[in-house]
């Protein structure tokens, strides 16, 4: 039986930019960098955080049925 931390815990890392807070886009043909999407640039992991969901607001899109 394992026991769950009882007190607050250590924020992780965003895995995607590794903690910087920004990624590389090709997207356009140049490369340059943004906002990392997964952490919208903190640099901390965020737990239920959708990353697409500002693009699919944006052009209307839904979810896939």
């Amino acid at each position: 039986m394992s026991e769950e931390p009882s007190g607050p815990t250590e924020p992780e890392p965003c895995g995607a930019c590794r903690g910087g807070g920004t990624v590389v886009s090709n997207l356009g043909g140049e490369p340059h960098e943004l906002p990392c999407p997964w952490c919208d640039g903190r640099g901390l992991f965020l737990r239920d955080h959708d990353a697409q969901a500002r693009w699919r607001a944006e052009s209307g899109g839904s979810e896939p049925a």
